[in-house]
């Protein structure tokens, strides 16, 4: 794509396309362990593409130049978290390797990584700032997740997990609960994790609505199989303060993405961004944009 130049590429590792690769991009040094501990469980079997972009404005010469001296100029200049990722590679359960763009849009240069590597998932970090208001997790984060055309998880960056036995999986149904599930059974896998799977209805639910929150848990129980998991329909006047209330009894927090308004800068949906925003673990959303969802695709290969 114009605009978009590779500096540093990996070779591909034998046998890494037996699982699903995951990218992940990395732009902080200080969230290069948390990102990578969730990129390697969710690739379970296939491989890690760690993706860093050097940002360059649209009306910088630089672009101009020839990839090779692009290539030159940052050969000796990789930013120092890639080096760290190397490091994490020599005990990494699944093969690590790097990319290095240099472009003048950071989504359009993560969207080309994934296309040219044909990744099945995009995790990506994200930390509380201000911003405009036209934006619900930053621009990068919001674009990469309305236009990708894979599983994207977005996981809330700064806060770790003392330990990982107990997993919190708030759902409502939804395409998204598939990439949800993947996850967290990768995690629970790597981890010896319990996983707790939660739904809420008003006080006055009536028995339809019961009977449909009863579906999800067991759809999401279904998806879970084998996984250590438990179930429960729990009442709530507000879903978002209940699931920030239980989270504190909670390692990780994993939900699917809402569809609660039809705005299109909604990329992610008020209960699962109020979730990312206040809950104390660290927090992943998880949003299905392919056909099928991580699993399904590589099941199709």
């Amino acid at each position: 794509m114009v605009g978009v130049r590779t500096v540093l590429k990996d070779e591909p590792v034998d046998g890494s396309s037996d699982g699903a690769t995951v990218l992940v991009a990395l732009s902080n040094p200080d969230h290069v362990d948390q990102l990578l501990r969730t990129a390697t469980d969710l690739a379970t079997g296939g491989e890690v593409l760690v993706v860093s972009v050097i940002h360059k404005p649209v009306t910088s010469p630089f672009l101009l130049f020839s990839s090779d001296l692009i290539r030159d100029e940052y050969d000796e200049r990789r930013p120092p978290f890639l080096e760290r990722a190397a490091v994490l590679a020599e005990d990494a359960p699944v093969p690590i390797r790097r990319h290095l763009l240099v472009g003048s849009d950071v989504s359009e240069a993560i969207l080309t990584a994934q296309a040219d590597s044909d990744a099945d998932a995009i995790l990506l970090g994200w930390q509380e700032v201000a911003r405009p208001s036209d934006f619900v997790l930053g621009a990068t984060v919001d674009r990469v997740v309305g236009r990708a055309p894979c599983d994207v998880f977005v996981e809330r960056v700064g806060t770790t997990a003392d330990g990982m036995d107990e997993i919190l999986l708030p759902t409502v149904g939804g395409p998204h609960l598939e990439p949800a599930t993947d996850l967290v059974a990768a995690v629970a896998d790597a981890n010896d994790a319990a996983v707790s799977v939660v739904t809420y209805v008003p006080p006055d639910a009536d028995e339809s609505t019961l009977s449909t929150a009863e579906e999800h848990v067991a759809t999401a129980e279904e998806l879970l199989s084998g996984v250590t998991c438990r179930t429960e329909v729990e009442t709530s006047s507000d879903v978002a303060d209940s699931v920030v209330a239980r989270a504190a009894e909670s390692d990780f927090v994993v939900l699917g993405a809402t569809r609660e308004r039809a705005l299109t800068r909604r990329v992610v949906g008020s209960v699962a961004e109020r979730v990312a925003r206040e809950a104390a673990p660290p927090v992943v959303i998880a949003k299905r944009r392919a056909e099928r969802s991580l699993l399904g695709r590589v099941f199709d290969r």
